[in-house]
């Protein structure tokens, strides 16, 4: 374990210009602000922007946009909306970004650097152009959630995530980071909110939206960019960045994940701006020894100086891996039991709407009409009120994931997943939020459907491949509540491919 040496400050003048700069950031959002800017949002009102009405030919759910479904939008700000869509011929789920610029150079950036690189752990651009005057860039769709999303349900429940998962979602995103260095990009803006928590259990980095050639140099467009919470002491000050500005933020990252609080406080983006530039590190005490070095690898992360932090993300990647061991195994005890961690996983051949359980799952779709399939078989038992209590929380886009009562079915709630439309599949998604939410609900027992594989038309093995992948991921974050997760099935011929499923994990 390598000695944890004192952090340095940074000389004065650059940490004078640090908190110059950092008046008036707000202290979430990425920002792109000139000094003229800053002071201009000082004097503005804190309001909520207008809704934007949608522009003439922007994706629509339920239409096609350069020749992909549109099936819900995912989220819109002030440079465009993200949208989930599906690939006709290939059925796989993309997303689209549109944007309300019309500066080629600045919205195509992001779509030029995020296609330069080539790794399981970024999420890379497939497509780009414009339509209808619409500028817009096609991306990779991750089948989970982000860890900003990990950390909210964390924080909700009073629990902090096992520090084995901290280490391992860090080494991925410092894979990640390193082959966007060696593309010759800097990101800029990592943060938990652009990594991503894959199914599967590995971590992914998103979003270029900020990103830049290593080659430029932070102060020459007189922009201070970031999200202040993980902003190197370089961005603050206006200074020339490199990988190493990435590194910093990873830092600040990591400490996050792994105490659910920021690095540094402040409530304001001037107090943040002054921690960021001369405040020491100082990392809570640690539960154990892997913690402790955890701590020790973030303390360098964070060093004010650029050339005191590693050289590469390649580097902190090494390091972590002294204590950073993979996912325990899934123990198959039988062809319909196993165990991942403390949950149990059991395979069960009948009729969800007679299972007993905590949690009961709805294979739902955005209407939240349960007139056909599993929905229908779980409205005639549990009674109408399913559906009304469902629908008045509609629509809801694919991935989402609402609760009613569970009405007259033997459970105390349902859990109504939109996992799979058209062949577009989220179902990885959906049942990372359904265990995450069981768990702050304190259910000790969950019944799935086979999610996706009926009107869906997921195919049977990936289905189950899909959801037991999302099962063994959660039970890496150390549940307290859930304990038994169980798979009701409707033949022998569904039980058999997710015994074979089961039993190659």
């Amino acid at each position: 374990m390598s000695t944890r040496q004192p952090t340095e400050m940074l000389p004065t003048d650059d940490a004078i210009a640090a908190i110059d700069l950092a008046k008036s950031l707000p202290l979430q959002a990425t920002e792109a602000l000139s000094p003229d800017d800053i002071a201009a949002a000082a004097a503005r009102p804190s309001m909520p922007p207008p809704p934007s009405a949608p522009l003439p030919g922007a994706p629509e759910p339920g239409s096609t946009f350069h020749g992909l479904r549109v099936h819900s939008k995912l989220g819109e700000g002030g440079m465009g909306a993200a949208f989930l869509a599906s690939h006709p011929v290939l059925r796989m789920p993309l997303v689209i970004k549109t944007f309300k610029l019309t500066d080629g150079d600045q919205i195509f950036r992001e779509a030029r650097l995020a296609a330069r690189v080539s790794s399981p752990h970024v999420v890379g651009a497939i497509d780009a152009g414009t339509q209808d005057d619409i500028p817009f860039v096609v991306q990779r769709y991750v089948d989970g959630i982000d860890l900003e999303e990990i950390l909210s349900a964390q924080r909700a429940i009073g629990r902090r995530l096992p520090v084995e998962a901290v280490c391992r979602m860090v080494v991925d995103a410092a894979h990640g980071l390193h082959a966007i260095h060696q593309a010759g990009v800097v990101h800029r803006d990592i943060k938990p909110a652009n990594l991503f928590l894959c199914g599967n259990g590995t971590a992914a980095v998103g979003d270029f939206g900020i990103a830049v050639e290593s080659r430029s140099r932070h102060g020459r467009d007189n922009r201070i960019v970031g999200t202040p919470h993980f902003m190197a002491p370089e961005q603050w000050s206006q200074a020339d960045i490199d990988r190493r500005t990435d590194l910093y933020a990873l830092g600040a990252t990591a400490h996050m994940l792994a105490t659910n609080a920021p690095a540094f406080q402040g409530d304001s983006a001037v107090q943040l701006g002054i921690a960021h530039a001369t405040a020491p590190y100082t990392p809570p005490a640690p539960r154990d020894p892997r913690e402790a070095y955890l701590f020790a690898v973030i303390e360098r992360l964070l060093r004010k100086r650029p050339d005191e932090r590693y050289a590469s993300a390649d580097a902190v990647a090494r390091a972590l891996a002294v204590v950073t061991a993979p996912p325990p195994p899934v123990r198959v005890r039988d062809e319909l039991h196993a165990r991942a961690g403390d949950v149990a996983i059991e395979l069960v051949c009948g009729d969800l709407s007679q299972q007993e359980a905590d949690v009961i799952v709805n294979a739902a779709n955005s209407a939240m009409v349960m007139d056909a399939g599993v929905a229908a078989v779980l409205r005639r038992v549990g009674g109408d009120a399913l559906e009304i209590a469902a629908m008045e929380q509609g629509p809801v886009p694919m991935g989402g994931v609402v609760w009613t009562a569970a009405g007259d079915l033997k459970a105390h709630w349902v859990a109504h997943a939109v996992a799979a439309i058209d062949n577009a599949i989220c179902l990885q998604r959906c049942t990372l939020r359904v265990l995450l939410e069981a768990e702050a609900r304190r259910c000790e027992s969950v019944a799935f459907p086979a999610l996706g594989t009926g009107i869906g038309g997921v195919p049977m093995a990936l289905g189950a491949k899909l959801l037991l992948e999302a099962v063994r991921t959660f039970s890496t974050l150390a549940p307290e509540h859930v304990r038994d997760v169980r798979v009701v099935l409707f033949d022998p011929h569904a039980m058999e491919t997710w015994s074979d499923v089961l039993a190659s994990l």
